[in-house]
Formats: C-alpha cells, structure tokens, sequence
C-alpha cells in the first residue's frame, strides 16, 4: 500500500456498505458508549418529522449484525480513549514543566531575599526556623525522611525505644540469620532427608 492512500480504519466506510447504512451507522458511533439502535433510529425519526418507535426494525438489525456496528462503533470509542489519553499525558507532562520553572523562579526570588538579609537583623525563632527547613529541604533531596520516628513499645521490664534505624537493623540482621540457617554446613552439600529450612 503506498503511502498516499491512508489505510482505513474499522468505522471507515466498509467496502460494499451502501451509503444509506453508512450514514446511519455514522448516527449510531456518534452517539458515544452509550448507544443503541433504537435510540439512532428515534433520532433519524425525529430529524425527519416522523413519530418515534418502540422497535427496532428488522433490517436496522439485520444492517447492524451485517456491518459490525458495535464492533466497529467501539473500536471508535477505544480510538477516542486512546486519543485522549495522549493528549491528558502531554497537558500533564506541561503542567509539570511549567510549575518546576515556576518554582525554580520562587526558589531564586527567596534566595536572593535571604542572601539580601543582614544576619543581625535576624531573630533567633529566625535562624531557627530557616534552619529546620533547610534541613528538611536537604533530606528530601537526598530522598530521606524528614522526621525519624521513635516508637516507645511497653516490655516485661518497662519502655522500650525503638526507632527507625533499630528495625532496619532488626530488618538486615534477620535476613543475615536467615541466610545463615541456609547455608549448608562449611560449604558441603545439604545431606540427603534432612533439609535445613527456615
């Protein structure tokens, strides 16, 4: 097929389908997902004067069955989907764009402020606060927490601490045990009817 000709597509007109049908199945993908024959009909009815039906008309169905409507009518609808699924991800992929060069903007009008302030004009409740978010600013950029919570658990023998850092360390200390208890003895193999699993 040469690159001239487009190739058609399934709610194209198909070879053969007469005119009259096209058009009518044209009403019918039109109408969007919620469709129905009698509906396009009533609406052809309507266009035309005529009083609406409350049947469909054997050869409305017999052209349906015959030209795939639905088939057709929901590769349209798929198409349409797809269409604007492409065109949702290019309005996001600009919005984001747009607000990382806006906040970049802020960034560079807040540090030109800060740099502009003289450091004795500063309270201390200032410095303090300037200081906790520029620490939290670095953390969220190294892509670590901003807090680390400590969990005060209740044992026999009173509180327990418990941070974060004291599970990661439960967390890598349990994966070594367990990679210990699968190792077979100084690197032999695992004798046979007895097989160390955790």
């Amino acid at each position: 097929m040469s690159d001239s000709i487009a190739q058609s597509e399934p709610w194209d007109r198909q070879p053969g389908e007469p005119n009259l049908w096209y058009s009518r199945f044209e009403r019918y993908r039109l109408a969007g997902p919620s469709r129905s024959l009698l509906g396009t009909l009533n609406s052809e009815m309507l266009e035309k004067g005529l009083p609406r039906k409350a049947k469909v008309p054997g050869a409305w169905n017999r052209a349906c069955e015959r030209w795939h409507w639905r088939e057709r009518a929901e590769g349209w609808d798929e198409h349409e989907r797809h269409k604007a699924q492409i065109v949702r991800a290019r309005d996001v992929e600009e919005m984001n764009r747009r607000h990382i060069q806006e906040a970049q903007a802020l960034q560079n009008k807040a540090l030109q402020r800060l740099k502009a302030l003289a450091v004795e004009d500063l309270s201390a409740a200032d410095v303090l606060r300037y200081f906790m978010e520029a620490t939290k600013l670095e953390r969220s950029a190294r892509g670590e927490p901003e807090t680390i919570e400590e969990r005060r658990l209740t044992g026999k023998n009173g509180a327990l601490l418990f941070s974060f850092e004291d599970a990661v360390t439960a967390e890598l200390e349990l994966q070594e045990w367990q990679n210990d208890r699968l190792q077979p003895p100084s690197g032999d193999a695992l004798p046979e009817g007895n097989p160390q699993v955790p």
